[in-house]
């Protein structure tokens, strides 16, 4: 399987049309529920706002980091695995502290 680079990630991720082409799994959308109020927000934030950052954790895992809206000092994260063909499989979201915010070195 190949993986991809950070740069072909954003490119994967730049070229999605819509939700319909992302799959979630149980776990993501039980703790996506859990953490936030609006069930769709990852979408509104993935389609709509601008990516802060993005660090490969693994081979085709990546962490998306957004400002969060209407939250000031706030981050939000989504955890991301691309498969071979190129799709996206949501992993988990969260929000943290923008202080806690990973240095500019570590962030693409």
């Amino acid at each position: 399987m190949k993986d991809f680079s950070i740069q072909e990630a954003i490119d994967i991720i730049n070229s999605l049309n819509d939700a319909s082409e992302i799959r979630t799994t149980k776990h993501f959308n039980f703790n996506n529920d859990l953490r936030h109020d609006n069930k769709e927000l990852w979408i509104d934030i993935l389609f709509n706002h601008e990516l802060l950052g993005i660090n490969k954790q693994a081979e085709n895992k990546f962490k998306l980091c957004y400002k969060y809206p209407n939250k000031e000092n706030k981050d939000f994260y989504l955890i991301i695995v691309i498969n071979e063909f190129k799709s996206l499989k949501m992993i988990t979201t969260y929000e943290a502290k923008s202080s806690r915010r990973m240095g500019e070195n570590e962030f693409r």
